[in-house]
């Protein structure tokens, strides 16, 4: 946390005294800061698909990067940290999320490692699947519905 009374090099501030406050405590200003954070979202569709929340965001996460790079169906890099970044989940929730999705057939997953640079997981969203099972849920959800509308034997009486 930041000093509120010192500039970068250490310096008392113009206008500022010592008698001062320093600014916010430390657990005040993380509170602060940690209602301003980004959101998480998660489409509902994809909870519905994956039956967890945690593999949902996972999901939706992919596809918004997916959507940002413009790379449909391409292989898409992604840092270690990065979920845990954007989603707040830990390592072994992405892990256990990672093979829910891998089991369900709607992402692949490679890690590439290379010489210079730390190890990158790597990911593609395997649309054809993703969509065979949104329609199988819809399916699911309306298979009480008659289809298509059955008339009734009796006509109609209409009253004079």
């Amino acid at each position: 946390m930041y000093d509120m009374r010192l500039d970068p090099e250490g310096n008392l501030l113009p206008g500022k005294t010592w008698s001062d406050s320093p600014g916010l405590p430390p657990a005040e200003s993380e509170f602060i800061l940690s209602m301003l954070d980004m959101p998480v979202t998660i489409d509902r569709c994809f909870i519905e698909i994956c039956g967890d929340l945690a593999a949902a965001a996972m999901l939706t996460e992919l596809s918004t990067i997916e959507s940002e790079t413009g790379r449909r169906d391409a292989w898409l890099p992604v840092a270690p940290d990065e979920f845990g970044r954007r989603l707040a989940l830990s390592n072994r929730q992405q892990r256990a999320a990672r093979r829910l999705l891998r089991a369900k057939g709607v992402v692949a997953h490679r890690s590439r490692k290379t010489v210079k640079t730390p190890p990158i997981d790597e990911f593609r969203i395997l649309w054809p699947v993703v969509m065979t099972l949104m329609r199988q849920k819809a399916e699911e959800r309306t298979a009480h519905i008659v289809w298509p509308p059955q008339r009734l034997q009796q006509p109609e009486q209409v009253l004079p």
